[in-house]
């Protein structure tokens, strides 16, 4: 079995979880290490640390090369090794080297999303785009995205059958994400932020669409405007200089107070032990962020903007949302939720549960192996 990355290997962020519920997946159809093979757009990064060492075949393959030697590359792989499922990340419906895969072997591919495929298309549009879509002989079986609203890109947007796409929702590893009382103001220690201060955390990328502007404006609203004191905001994910592009948003030196830019860490499951709340402020798309899950996981109620996808991070006992990017709506559900302790108890136990229940990585490994088993079920892609 081959697992395919469209990306860099050592991606870091939610796609290196993927990496070991893949692993899990290839494990399912075989214990013999020397059957599985990872495959990355470039192998520049070196190779996750948390992968096993006995995990060796490791190729750079990107599916978008058309040289014939590099095609011809590809094809000789799959063979000479007899590889004959594929499970791909972010996989589109066409690209120049699926044929080569599909020549080499390849008879079940699966591609799992992590992000939407389309903007939504309606009329003759649409219809134009499924007919692209059947005229597609090499390409993924079967596409698995992480929600409802991820999952109608593709459907109304990029124009692939509903009955080629499946939901697997995202897992986490529900133990390394979890509450713990002794490490109730590690990060209070970490920062320096008194003990006082309830924390409001986000972690993720600081791309724009992830709304870090917004969850910025909030906390001005906050602690301004609605005289809320007790609170810092604790952004993770920033790289060196990054920080500086929201120097708009950090005008007030008596809001700043309560803004800490913590970096990109290696402890974010201890930071978010002290937390009290989670926020996802997107203003884009976003999918079923990873990081929703390990905030739920670690008993946080969750604040999110009412986005596809995102919003279905919650459900009504879980958290509450916002009109997207609304921050001034942002700031009065954090008010509402930090001055309430029962309700902040109540959603976050709540939260941890739905996790446990739905949202392991055991649980997220089974759905994509139940998808290769069905379609391997089928008279036609019977191995």
């Amino acid at each position: 079995m081959m697992v395919l990355f469209h990306c860099e290997s050592n991606p870091g962020y939610a796609a290196s979880s993927h990496e070991h519920t893949f692993l899990d997946v290839a494990r399912h159809f075989t214990d013999d290490m020397s059957q599985i093979h990872y495959a990355y757009a470039n192998l520049e990064g070196g190779m996750t640390p948390s992968l096993p060492c006995d995990l060796s075949n490791i190729i750079q393959l990107d599916t978008q090369w058309s040289d014939s030697s590099q095609l011809e590359a590809i094809e000789n792989y799959i063979k000479s090794n007899k590889i004959t499922r594929l499970l791909g990340f972010d996989q589109p419906v066409s690209h120049p080297a699926y044929q080569a895969l599909r020549k080499g072997g390849i008879q079940t591919f699966v591609s799992y999303w992590g992000a939407p495929m389309s903007s939504i298309n309606s009329g003759i549009k649409l219809i134009l785009k499924k007919i692209e879509v059947s005229a597609r002989r090499y390409g993924p079986d079967h596409y698995i995205f992480q929600s409802d609203g991820m999952r109608d890109t593709a459907v109304k947007g990029r124009g692939i059958p509903a009955s080629k796409t499946s939901i697997v929702k995202t897992g986490i590893d529900t133990e390394k994400y979890s509450p713990a009382s002794t490490k109730h103001d590690y990060a209070h220690k970490c920062f320096d932020i008194p003990r006082n201060r309830k924390i409001v955390v986000f972690s993720g990328h600081m791309e724009r669409r992830k709304g870090v502007h917004v969850i910025l404006q909030a906390a001005r609203v906050l602690t301004q405007d609605l005289n809320y004191k007790d609170v810092q905001f604790l952004i993770l994910g920033n790289r060196p200089g990054e920080k500086e592009g929201f120097v708009e948003y950090l005008q007030d030196a008596t809001v700043n107070e309560h803004i800490t830019f913590g970096g990109y860490r290696n402890d974010v499951p201890n930071l978010l032990k002290s937390c009290s709340v989670g926020m996802i402020a997107s203003t884009e798309w976003d999918s079923f962020p990873m990081s929703s899950l390990e905030m739920a996981s670690t008993a946080l109620p969750l604040v999110v903007s009412d986005l596809p996808g995102l919003n279905e991070a919650i459900t009504e006992d879980t958290g509450l949302k916002f009109t997207t990017n609304d921050y001034v709506a942002a700031a009065n559900t954090l008010h509402k939720l930090l001055n309430s302790q029962d309700l902040l108890a109540i959603m976050g136990e709540n939260g941890r549960k739905r996790v446990q229940k739905d949202f392991s990585k055991a649980a997220q490994a089974k759905g994509i192996v139940r998808i290769f088993e069905a379609l391997e079920a089928k008279p036609e892609y019977s191995l």
